[in-house]
Parts: C-alpha cells; structure tokens; sequence
C-alpha cells in the first residue's frame, strides 16, 4: 500500500506595509504661531498700560484734622454741617488712621477762639469771614481745573488762592402772580404795589422785602440784573427768614428778593397748595453766597492730607451731592434737572463773585453803591 506524505504548505509571505506618516494639521501651526504672539505682545503691552487712578489717593497723615466750619448765610434744606461730616467720614474710609472732626461755629466764637490763641487746620467760611482769617491762611495748589474761573477769581489774593470754592447760593425774586406778572418781576420789583384788604382793613403792600446777613449785599444782586427803582428805604436789619416769613404772610410786600433758601422753602409750600402760584427770577449777575474752605499756614505735616482733602471734597462725586442741600456746585457742571434750579445754575455760571476777603467797610460801600446804581 502506497503511504502518501503530507506535506504542509507554508503561507506566502505577506510584503511589509509601509506606515504612511499623517501629517501635522496646518491649523495647529498657525494656532501656536498666534499664541505666541499674543503672549509676546501682551508682555510688551501691559507694563506701559496707564494705571487706572485711584479714587481718593490715600493722605499720609495718621491723626486729627480741626475743621472749624462757620456758616453766615441760609442754606438751601437739611444741614450743611451734617453734609460735611458726611463726607468727611467718606474721606476717612480711604484714609485710615486720619480723622476729620468738624467743629461748627459762629463768627463770634470764631473770633474769641483766634484770640485764645486756638488753631484749625482747615476753615470753611463765606465772605466777611475770609477778612478774619486770611493772615491764618496759606495758598493752595489744589487742582483747580474744573472750577468755575469766577468763583475761584473770588478766592484769591495778589493772584494766589488762599481759599477754594466749596459750594454756592443764588439770589432770586419771588412774586404772586396775581400782585405781579413774572415777565415784569425783574422790571418791576422796585415799583409794584399792591392793595389788598384783610379783614375790615385795606393793606397796601410796598414793592419788595430783602433779607440781609452780616455780610451780604442782596442788592447788589438786583442792580446787576438790571432792576431800577428807589431802594432807598429798604430795611438792612431784616433776616433773611424775616424776610421770607413777611412775604408769606402777605401783609407787607409785593416781591421777596430771596436766596435758594427761599426757593425750596416756596416750592413746598407751592407743592401742598399752602400758597399760589408765584413768579420767580433767578438773578444774574452776582452772588455774594459763597461757602469756601482754606487750610491753616500753621497745619505743618498735616498740610498735604488737608490739600487731598480739599482735591476731595472738589470731586464730582462730592459735588453733585450737593442736590441734597439744594446749594450749587462750583464746578463746570449742571446737577439739576428742575427748571428753576437749572435757571440758577446759568444764573451763577455768568455771575460776579466780589473777593471773598473783603472787609466790613467795602462791604457797607457796596450796599450804598447798590442802591445808587438802582435809583439811576
């Protein structure tokens, strides 16, 4: 029997397969290549960016500032001293370790602390007080940039500025419509009588009542604005809430010439129907309600964080604060939206603001020089 031999066959050999490469993405080069230029560039950037300013650049004083704060006219409402704690306790938070404390006072008090020999650091004062305290003063460098040039002319002696302006007042007309028309309230606030009776008996109210500080010259206002007739027998002795309480009344006179004081006051009582409608004039020409804040000669190291604190309080953050007063900012700047206030606003932003330094004697002249001007 044939045996038959198995023989195994081998597989064929198998070629090698070539490993094909996978190329590299382009997008990933072109991804990197931005990266890298990105970073580059913002390595180059950032250190020359300009840093962001700081709020309140933080004063180096560790300690007590005296501000005396003496206040001769009315103000708008609520109270300016609180107004002023209020913000110094702002400057306070960003100035740790220094602490403003306010001290309120009269010309009187004022007078008798000088001469016990007692010093502030930084006064707030208006005019008729600048003559008091101007030899306690140095000048400022406080950035003065966006000040209205008028008030700041006001603050000056020889050209230096011994006090910078912190806030302002305007003067006004106020009249009943039916005693005076408000398109004649200017022209005829000198003139216009009016007769009314009350009760059994006939009042004839006379043309105008003026409320007068120690200082002030409300008068002049008036002249400046154009009005003329005899002013010769207004009375200078009569408060400024006198003034207003008289026009309320309704017994003595036609026209009130008032401050923003009167303004708000009026518009309350216009508001609740507790008077009719009135006139009003905001006054161009002339403010002498001025409110300016000096720093002491003798404040020695306390000097530059009384200058940041003026740059402060001259901040417009600071400023348009002022609505809650119902007083004026001093900066090139509106604040209000109401039409008689935005009318002030103008009003003062083309007024003459006389020296806040003035002495007593030029400011009896200047009384006189009013009511001559007006008679003319």
């Amino acid at each position: 029997m044939t045996k038959w031999k198995v023989i195994k066959e081998k597989p064929p050999k198998r070629p090698k397969e070539k490993k094909v490469k996978t190329p590299f993405p382009k997008w990933i080069f072109t991804t990197l290549a931005v990266v890298i230029i990105t970073a580059a560039a913002l390595a180059w950037a950032l250190p020359n960016l300009p840093k962001k300013p700081q709020n309140q650049p933080s004063a180096q004083y560790k300690g007590v500032i005296e501000l005396w704060n003496v206040e001769t006219f009315e103000g708008g409402c609520g109270s300016r001293s609180t107004w002023l704690t209020n913000k110094s306790a702002k400057f306070e938070s960003t100035n740790k370790g220094l602490f403003v404390h306010v001290t309120n006072l009269s010309v009187e008090q004022l007078k008798q602390k000088l001469q016990d020999g007692q010093t502030f650091d930084l006064i707030c004062f208006s005019r008729g007080v600048g003559n008091i305290v101007k030899d306690y003063l140095a000048p400022q460098t406080a950035n003065v940039m966006s000040a209205r040039e008028n008030f700041l002319i006001s603050g000056q002696i020889n050209g230096q500025q011994y006090a910078m302006p912190l806030y302002a007042g305007a003067y006004c007309l106020f009249a009943r419509e039916t005693q005076l028309s408000e398109d004649k309230l200017l022209s005829s606030a000198l003139t216009a009588t009016y007769t009314r009776k009350i009760g059994k008996n006939t009042v004839e109210l006379k043309p105008l009542i003026c409320g007068f500080t120690d200082f002030n010259s409300p008068l002049t206002a008036l002249a400046m604005a154009g009005g003329k007739g005899d002013a010769a027998a207004i009375e200078e002795n009569v408060t400024q809430y006198q003034a207003y309480e008289q026009f309320v009344s309704n017994k003595t006179a036609v026209t009130l010439l008032g401050t923003q004081r009167d303004l708000y006051r009026l518009s309350q009582k216009e508001s609740q129907s507790k008077i009719e409608k009135l006139g009003f004039c905001a006054l161009t020409g002339y403010t002498d309600l001025i409110q300016y804040v000096g720093i002491s000669n003798t404040c020695g190291e306390k000097a530059s964080s009384c200058a940041e604190y003026v740059n402060f309080l001259l901040t417009k953050e600071v400023q348009c604060s002022l609505v809650n007063l119902s007083m004026f900012s001093v900066l090139e700047q509106s604040i209000y939206t109401d039409e008689k206030y935005v009318s002030c606003e103008n009003a003062l932003a083309e007024a003459f603001v006389p020296n806040a330094f003035a002495d007593g004697e030029v400011i009896a002249n200047q009384r006189q020089t009013a009511k001559t001007t007006l008679a003319i």
